[in-house]
């Protein structure tokens, strides 16, 4: 992780650090610090539309999703890909930070997929490869946001693992459930034993960031999985990008 630096790091140490280590922390004093340009010049990649074909989209709590697991909720979210209802999800994603939560919670937390394999039988790889899923919201609050995929949860891309996954969405039958689980939903067995062994691993290995005003967190949606901790602090207020 690059902890904060004086100066900004040149852009080409900035692409190395992306590429070794999948993800890009860099904190800043500059509430004018050009993110989103910033953003597309490291990964190489353009903005793409996330839901409602917003470019930039606020991820602040709102009234309407008070007692979900949802982005604009302050509940923890289970560990994901990020849109993995997109036919091509987007190959990085950025948060910029305007207002850290106050409260210490609210950290974005990230785990690298290649380390969840060796775990995995030659068996368990090869039907994680084959089975197909269909990833699309049919209840719930985001009912119809996109026409969904038909995936596996895993593919290779260049011999690098490429996940899609959401635990919420997999395991409940919802991309934003309850935060509380109330609801009877039966998943499919072997997927739920995958996305069990993925919770606890997730939990065993992940980096937890908390981010700090004007800070910017990128990743790579691919071989990144992310999750979220609980937060109190209605102020916290990010600003998300999608990038293709």
């Amino acid at each position: 992780m690059l902890s904060q630096l004086s100066t900004l790091p040149s852009p080409m140490d900035c692409k190395s650090h992306l590429k070794e280590n999948n993800f890009l922390y860099l904190q800043t004093d500059d509430p004018k610090f050009g993110w989103v340009e910033f953003s597309r010049k490291i990964t190489g990649c353009e903005l793409t539309p996330q839901y409602g074909n917003q470019l930039v989209f606020h991820v602040k709590s709102e009234p309407e999703f008070l007692e979900l697991s949802d982005a604009k909720s302050q509940n923890a979210l289970l560990p994901h890909t990020e849109a993995s209802d997109f036919q091509t999800p987007p190959k990085y994603m950025a948060l910029w930070c305007e207002e850290p939560s106050s409260c210490g919670g609210g950290a974005t937390t990230l785990s690298r997929v290649q380390s969840f394999l060796p775990h995995l039988s030659k068996e368990e790889l090869i039907k994680l490869m084959s089975t197909p899923l269909c990833f699309k919201a049919s209840n719930g609050i985001h009912i119809g946001r996109t026409g969904g995929a038909i995936s596996p949860i895993l593919s290779f891309v260049d011999g690098k693992p490429k996940f899609r996954i959401s635990n919420n969405y997999l395991k409940h039958g919802d991309y934003s459930p309850l935060a509380v689980h109330t609801m009877t939903y039966t998943p499919e067995p072997f997927v739920e034993n995958i996305c069990d062994r993925f919770l606890n691993h997730f939990e065993r290995t992940c980096v937890a960031i908390s981010m700090k005003r004007y800070s910017l967190l990128l990743w790579d949606n691919e071989q990144i999985v992310h999750s979220r901790k609980l937060f109190t602090d209605q102020k916290r207020s990010l600003k998300r990008i999608f990038l293709r």
